[in-house]
């Protein structure tokens, strides 16, 4: 498989007075994936899932805003953060993604809800979490009178093409 360019990744946040956005250019993400998946009913189990997504591709259309994203998932040291799909489960008409996700070196796994549109390969998601699971810091600015929110939210929406 392999990702098409029209993909996109979302983070997005909020602080004490602002919320942002951070777009993922999807041309980052022109890579292909080469995946072995097992059908254990209920479950799709998968192999080689495994999706780098370089820091460089971030754009939160505010400078310093896309300077602290950096600086807070220290791109400089780790230059990818990587989704990894382990499983999905088909229950009825939901299907739920186990991901592992590693920021900064570090690893975390969460059950994601996703939908799959078999017509257009398109699978989209939303991850919340903690910045906090990944050991990492929230940014502080103005001698501590704008400080970030620990919640942040990931939406995928991957386009994907069959080679």
């Amino acid at each position: 498989m392999k990702i098409q360019p029209e993909s996109e990744v979302v983070i997005r946040g909020k602080s004490n007075v602002n919320k942002f956005e951070c777009r993922y250019n999807g041309k980052f993400l022109q890579e292909e994936v080469a995946i072995v998946a097992t059908k254990s009913n209920p479950k799709l189990i998968l192999q080689g899932a495994k999706l780098g997504i370089s820091s460089k591709g971030f754009d939160c259309r505010h400078k310093m805003i896309t300077k602290d994203l950096k600086t807070t998932i220290k791109a400089e040291e780790y230059n990818h953060v990587f989704l990894e799909v382990k499983q999905i489960n088909q229950q009825n008409q939901n299907m739920i993604a186990t991901v592992e996700v590693e920021i900064a070196g570090v690893k975390n796994t969460y059950d994601i809800p996703v939908t799959h549109q078999s017509k257009t390969n398109l699978v989209n998601g939303t991850l919340k979490f903690s910045i906090k699971d990944f050991k990492l810091e929230t940014p502080k600015k103005l001698l501590g009178f704008v400080v970030l929110n620990e919640m942040i939210e990931i939406e995928f929406n991957l386009q994907f093409q069959y080679i």
